[in-house]
């Protein structure tokens, strides 16, 4: 049968709904649970088990979630700190619950990264690229630079005019993007490596997470993120040389940075149009960001959410 899509609005207390569905399939107890993160997925956590519930937007992001497990899994044979999966006897993840994947985490103690430890991101990413390229259990995709803005833009409230000024952007930056000559090795690269998608442990040991964008690609990808952030204003310099160090390379000093720094722009700010009706703060940071792009001037710094 058919998985149908949902066409509920992603809003916390619509997947609410699907988490607790979820939660009482699997024969977990979804009392108390907490939201902690509002992103591509929302995640909650449970006060009955130690367990995170990670809820998908919508099936676009179907083999995403999927993925995300297989990472896990070969992760974990690697030895590599990423976040696992818990497990659900009898039950293969991700679930379909009213048109949303849903995978179950083991929760992992102790804090996100602060955006001052940008050095811990580094290093960890240093550690990811030198792993071998994986088997043929785990077929990582090829880098897609422009992943979900497409469908973000597609159903994102925000004015036509945006929409069409974001596809053109796009369009001119797939033209540059075929035209750059990249420097490091292709490795398996994490896809969203910024400092939030790291856990930091009492005892100070971090954690790798949110797996679903893994892909098999030219480590600038990995790099350019938080260079991006930095230019945005998001990072301060000091901590962006800390990663640079802590890495083993500054890719600002590569010219084919420029566009990749507009790229991850794009995905910054596509990501955020989809989210412009949750509150008056995520609609004026989307307004500063889209005037950013259009005139090329930062005017004041990008808050992250």
């Amino acid at each position: 049968m058919a998985h149908r899509s949902s066409g509920s609005a992603f809003l916390p207390d619509v997947v609410d709904v699907v988490m607790d569905q979820a939660c009482r399939r699997v024969g977990l107890d979804p009392c108390g649970a907490e939201l902690l993160r509002l992103g591509e997925n929302m995640l909650f956590r449970l006060s009955s088990a130690p367990v995170v519930v990670r809820v998908a937007r919508d099936l676009g992001h179907l083999d995403d979630a999927a993925k995300e497990v297989a990472v896990s899994d070969w992760l974990a044979a690697q030895h590599f700190p990423a976040a696992r999966t818990f497990e659900i006897p009898d039950q293969q993840q991700p679930l379909v619950v009213d048109g949303h994947p849903v995978t179950f985490w083991r929760f992992i103690p102790g804090r996100p990264a602060n955006i001052d430890e940008a050095g811990i991101l580094g290093g960890l990413l240093r550690r990811l690229h030198q792993l071998e390229r994986p088997e043929e259990d785990l077929d990582l995709p090829p880098v897609n630079g422009f992943g979900h803005i497409p469908a973000r833009l597609a159903g994102a409230p925000i004015p036509d005019a945006d929409k069409d000024f974001l596809r053109h952007r796009v369009a001119e930056l797939e033209q540059e993007l075929a035209a750059l000559e990249f420097r490091l090795p292709a490795t398996a690269i994490h896809g969203d490596a910024h400092v939030k998608n790291i856990m930091i442990a009492p005892d100070g040991a971090a954690t790798l997470i949110d797996l679903e964008a893994f892909a098999y690609g030219f480590a600038e990808w990995d790099l350019a993120k938080t260079a991006a952030e930095t230019s945005m204003g998001m990072l301060a310099e000091r901590d962006y040389e800390a990663f640079a160090e802590a890495y083993g390379y500054d890719i600002t000093s590569w010219s084919g940075f420029t566009v990749l720094r507009q790229v991850m722009q794009v995905k910054m700010i596509t990501w955020l149009a989809q989210n412009v009706d949750h509150s008056e703060r995520i609609a004026t940071e989307y307004a500063k960001r889209i005037a950013t792009i259009r005139t090329g001037v930062l005017t004041e710094p990008w808050r992250g959410f």
